[in-house]
């Protein structure tokens, strides 16, 4: 086993305790030695940390890598960030189990709630994942360079039950036994948990159709089983006060997305809320985060703009896109329906990045675009597309945009860093930089938080969160999951367009991050020198 030696960095453990100056020792996969002038002759290899900060690898409770591990098991942009962990199947949406004959309700839930492509999944997913435990064995067999759990989701046990019916009605008595069946082997296969939707909105989840006996059957075998989170996008029958309300029933953590700062101010009520069942002693943590709610996207998907009739085209020929978009009855009945994920347009808060015909109007609110013209902004909007050929690009802000308000969130007792959704959303968003983004703009720029908090945020209070006792804490015995980063440059880097989903789809990349030096992950250098190499040094997660 190859013996690592870090030296001449400042040790923040994870804790939230002040930094220490100390070398580590790696032996293996595991750390044996913290404190001072470690001899070099102990190791077969030794990083430089003078000046840099040592801290344990982060820990991200909300991606969406469930599909992309089978064709980056890099997992990128996070393996740049000095992420080593990854929790994913949120919001309930696993990529397990499913048969052949449910894969394409699978590949349209992927695409619809989480805006990745039909063809690039349909390419590189397998023909179906039986069970779990199956899944998680394929995950292995891909290599994965960071530490991967899942949870096994509420919308894709419906799926494997229910079929087409999954969005369209209630279960039966003898539904819901079969998903709480299901869920049990998950659990016992080693799900991190159960995450579940009942949030309604126009882009509908199978499991909002479920009733609230329906989730708390699963719930009940999530608590039966002792060990495990549940993750909610609660609303409609299972709304936030029933998740507060339900937590010390089924005695396990719960957590809920996503406590953002909103214009409206909504947010300080779900706070009150929040404050007032942690006085009761309630475990449950609603998920923040340093990132505006932003999405990008191009005309040809344009997601982040929710509307039914928008998502009616998705999949759809672009020549038939392009006829709705010049349709004066199609304009008409869209300029009703479309929203976005947080309620009505608020034009002002639409930017056109891009156009091909008309360059000179990038920067411009779509807003002040329609004021300009005397035009609606949708029709503003649909006209560029139809002259782009689709390829007008837009920004979306929905939120968590004011930093007073984030920094309030940032230090909400209980709440917990979360909703990086990496992996997701490929062409608008790239959230899998929150890490870098806390701890340059946030600790280094803004003061929000303080570095002992912020790394402790990233580190072991979301392992103790989701039951991951032998990571998150730099100690001697500890799993050797290592970020050697410069305080004083950290940051998330530029961002970039690649080509290199499967069938050559687009997404966004963030894979040039400043000041992150060194990762190990279970002792395996993955970066070094601010160098990231390919190497299979994951490992499957399971709660304790």
């Amino acid at each position: 086993m190859t013996r690592t030696l870090i030296v001449g960095g400042e040790v923040l453990d994870g804790t939230g305790r002040e930094a220490i100056a100390a070398d580590v020792l790696v032996d293996g996969d595991r750390i044996v030695q913290v404190g001072p002038d470690i001899p070099t002759r102990e190791a077969d290899l030794v990083l430089d940390a003078t000046g840099r900060t040592v801290a344990p690898g982060f820990i991200d409770i909300h991606s969406h890598y469930d599909a992309q591990i089978f064709w980056d098991p890099a997992l990128s942009s996070s393996c740049h960030h000095g992420v080593t962990s990854v929790i994913n199947g949120n919001c309930g949406f696993s990529l397990a189990p499913y048969t052949n004959a449910n894969r394409p309700l699978v590949i349209r839930m992927l695409r619809d709630l989480e805006d990745m492509y039909t063809d690039a999944l349909e390419a590189a997913v397998p023909a179906e994942i039986p069970s779990f435990g199956r899944y998680l064995a394929d995950v292995e067999r891909c290599g994965p360079m960071l530490n991967f759990g899942s949870f096994v989701g509420h919308s894709t046990v419906r799926i494997a039950v229910m079929g087409e019916a999954a969005y369209e009605r209630t279960a039966s008595p003898e539904e819901v036994a079969a998903m709480a069946a299901l869920v049990d082997e998950a659990l016992k296969a080693g799900a991190m948990g159960l995450a579940t939707k009942s949030m309604k909105g126009l882009r509908p989840a199978p499991s909002q159709f479920g009733a609230a006996d329906e989730t708390m059957a699963l719930l009940k075998v999530l608590g039966a089983h002792g060990r495990g989170v549940a993750m909610f996008s609660a609303g409609g029958d299972f709304d936030l006060e029933q998740v507060y309300a339900t937590q010390a029933e089924i005695a396990r953590p719960f957590t809920w997305i996503a406590l953002l700062g909103m214009r409206d101010g909504s947010h300080n009520a779900r706070v009150e809320m929040h404050r007032k069942w942690r006085e009761r002693g309630a475990d449950v943590h609603p998920q923040v985060s340093c990132r505006p709610l932003v999405a990008e996207c191009r005309m040809s998907l344009p997601a982040p703009l929710r509307a039914l009739m928008l998502t009616a085209l998705n999949g759809r020929p672009d020549a038939e896109r392009l006829a709705a978009y010049a349709s004066p009855e199609w304009r008409a009945r869209a300029r009703v329906d479309v929203v976005t994920a947080s309620g009505p347009v608020e034009w002002d808060q639409v930017v056109l990045l891009e156009s091909l015909s008309q360059p000179a109007m990038a920067g411009r609110t779509l807003l002040s675009l329609g004021q300009e013209r005397n035009l609606h902004p949708l029709d503003v909007l649909l006209d560029l597309a139809v002259a782009d050929r689709l390829m007008t690009k837009i920004i979306v802000i929905s939120g968590n945009g004011d930093p007073v308000e984030v920094t309030k969130l940032l230090n909400v007792e209980g709440a917990v860093l979360g909703l990086s959704d990496a992996g997701a959303h490929p062409t608008q968003t790239c959230d899998s930089v929150l890490s870098t983004d806390l701890l340059g703009n946030w600790v280094r720029e803004r003061g929000a938080l303080s570095l002992e908090t912020a790394v402790h945020k990233l580190t072991q209070e979301p392992a103790l969160m989701m039951g991951m006792k032998d990571r998150g804490v730099v100690a001697p015995g500890y799993f050797a999951d290592l970020v050697v980063f410069d305080p004083k440059t950290v940051g998330p880097g530029e961002f970039r367009t690649v080509a290199d989903l499967p069938a050559g789809r687009e997404r966004l990349l963030a894979d040039h991050p400043t000041g992150m030096h060194h990762v190990l992950v279970n002792g395996v250098p993955i970066r070094q020198d601010e160098q990231t190499r390919r190497v299979s040094s994951g490992r499957l997660l399971q709660p304790s």
